[in-house]
């Protein structure tokens, strides 16, 4: 059967069911319709239908995209799909994922935990759940996070150049943000996204796609079956390190780095990683619990770690060192456990 008829046929197929199987997905990017992108929605849904990614979130400022109207070119994947959403944008950034319609974005309040809660609570009106993005830009404090009802996602790396995930002299890397929130007893997961705006210019100071993404455990691969997994934390993110094996024990963390798929993704010419100045090249694994501690640490692609406190979380490092002498790190990130009840 040929699926020559676009986005609309995907919508009335039955759902795809599988026994846990991972799926590849950007909750992040944007278009012409922004007035700041290069590309329409449907040049860019094509691009990441055609690299093998398997969900897409057509994040648009404060415009809903109906996946419906996005019509793509030649054969259509089986294993692709449009979750609708929007990037709530305001005095906070969100993506308000699966939603049914519009959020508004009009709430303008100086306490940024109140707009935060008021876009939560509006998009899960419209029937989604929220991922606050980049909180580096505009720079949120965990005081300001940590009030705001559910909301379990954030970006913990927003692959736009802009973005200062690991940190700066004015403000926290993501992952110290993240520590705080989990020290203080908030259950929150990590996202990978791309937030890209250039198709048609590429090098790497562009905000381009394909630099960061998720990975969703799954059985059906439906807007509703990832959002409910991803709101449980049943995923991981990456900045190009791919895994074999996760396990997310109830007192324990095990993984396995997938050298041969790592290696293939590497070889991507959108993939640049994070520039570093000193470090062996390798592939490391930190497991990381209660401010920000290093529990454990280990070389090689196979480690796991017992909790040891209220949490414990997982980080591969993947250390390269290119042609030109340059050292790049790509990464994954492995969501938490928990050891307090929460």
């Amino acid at each position: 059967m040929s699926l020559r008829l676009g986005y609309l046929l995907i919508l009335v197929l039955p759902a795809l069911a599988f026994a846990d199987q991972w799926f590849k997905g950007n909750t992040h990017c944007h278009t012409k319709l922004c007035g700041h992108a290069d590309s329409t929605p449907e040049v860019v849904a094509q691009w990441y239908h055609d690299r093998g990614y398997n969900f897409l979130i057509l994040s648009e400022h404060n415009k809903f995209i109906d996946p419906k109207t996005v019509k793509l070119k030649g054969e259509i994947r089986k294993d692709f799909l449009l979750v609708p959403g929007e990037e709530v944008t305001g005095p906070t950034h969100s993506t308000a994922m699966n939603v049914t319609r519009l959020v508004p974005w009009e709430y303008k309040n100086k306490d940024r935990t109140k707009v935060m809660q008021w876009q939560v609570d509006e998009t899960r009106k419209a029937g989604g759940v929220t991922i606050l993005n980049h909180p580096n830009a505009p720079i949120l404090r965990p005081a300001e996070i940590l009030p705001v009802k559910d909301l379990y996602m954030f970006e913990l790396y927003n692959a736009h150049p802009a973005t200062k995930n690991f940190g700066d002299a004015h403000r926290p890397s993501m992952e110290e943000l993240w520590d705080a929130l989990l020290e203080k007893g908030k259950i929150i997961y990590g996202v990978a996204a791309d937030d890209s705006h250039k198709f048609a210019k590429w090098d790497e100071k562009h905000d381009n796609p394909g630099r960061g993404w998720v990975m969703v455990r799954s059985k059906e691969l439906t807007p509703s079956a990832l959002t409910k997994a991803m709101t449980l934390g049943n995923f991981y993110s990456t900045s190009g390190v791919m895994l074999s094996k996760l396990i997310r024990g109830k007192t324990s963390i095990e993984l396995e780095v997938d050298q041969k798929t790592t290696a293939k993704e590497l070889e991507s010419k959108y993939l640049f990683g994070r520039p570093v100045k000193k470090g062996e090249p390798g592939t490391f694994v930190e497991f990381i619990g209660p401010q920000g501690e290093v529990v454990q640490s280990s070389s090689g692609s196979k480690a796991s770690c017992k909790l040891k406190g209220a949490y414990l979380r997982g980080k591969v490092i993947h250390r390269v060192k290119k042609k030109d002498g340059s050292l790049r790190e790509y990464y994954a990130w492995t969501q938490p456990v928990f050891g307090d009840g929460r």
